[in-house]
């Protein structure tokens, strides 16, 4: 007989971080999920910019990381 159950989801980490837009006032805070193998902590910028839709000469400066 064939287990037809969907494969248990992978082992995740969520990052909350604060971060700010340069050349832009404020600091903003997010929470970011990575998938080992797939993405790491070095990733946080461009995962950010991509959900922000920033344009290529935006830059994501991170001010905190911490694991939630």
């Amino acid at each position: 007989m064939r287990d037809t159950r969907p494969p248990p989801p992978p082992d995740t980490t969520t990052y909350r971080v604060r971060y700010a837009l340069a050349g832009r006032p404020g600091v903003r805070r997010a929470e970011v999920t990575l998938v080992p193998g797939y993405s790491r902590e070095s990733d946080i910028p461009a995962l950010l910019a991509a959900r922000l839709r920033l344009d290529p000469d935006g830059r994501v400066v991170l001010l905190d990381v911490t694991e939630a």
